[in-house]
């Protein structure tokens, strides 16, 4: 077994934590205090910078509008053992019921990177979605990446299967 080291650039930062025994991936949560600079990107590629407000539980939040991008901060700095990575996925609450996705569908972090987590979000809804601190935001996961070598050839390779093409291509079964 492998051991993920997490460093918080801040006490409050929320731990990382897997929701159950059997889950893949721990959940990552939104680091934004008030009055925290987010950088954000409208929908005409303005990048801007966002501050956050607070509601008058004082409870902090940015609010992203329709079709804008914003690069959510966690607090968090991985240490990745050699060898392996940390994928980022949506959480498929956030995806289903908000219509908040990641910028990227799939993000990856490679064991060299030492900087904070951003998560990138992209508001997919006809509304303006609000993100808490602490909210989950995203879900990681600790993977082996199996190195290889690149090899180019002069030949093209041959078919080994009927298959002709792809997107489809094999069918629709009903």
């Amino acid at each position: 077994m492998h051991t993920l080291k997490v460093y918080k650039k801040h006490s409050d930062v929320k731990n990382i934590e897997f929701g159950t025994e059997q889950s893949a991936c721990f959940d990552i949560s939104a680091y934004i205090p008030y009055s925290k600079s987010v950088k954000a990107y409208t929908k005409t590629n303005e990048e801007i910078e966002m501050l956050a407000v607070s509601e008058n539980d004082g409870k902090s939040f940015i609010e992203i509008p329709h079709e804008w991008r914003v690069l959510i901060p966690t607090g968090l700095i991985f240490d990745i053992p050699d060898s392996h990575c940390i994928k980022i996925y949506a959480r498929s609450g956030l995806s289903t019921k908000k219509g908040l996705n990641l910028i990227n569908s799939t993000g990856v972090i490679d064991s060299d990177y030492v900087q904070e987590l951003f998560i990138p979000i992209y508001n997919n809804s006809q509304v303006k979605i609000k993100i808490y601190n602490g909210d989950r935001i995203a879900q990681g996961q600790l993977e082996y990446v199996q190195k290889y070598d690149i090899m180019y050839v002069v030949e093209k390779p041959l078919n080994k299967s009927d298959r002709d093409g792809g997107f489809g291509s094999t069918g629709i079964s009903c």
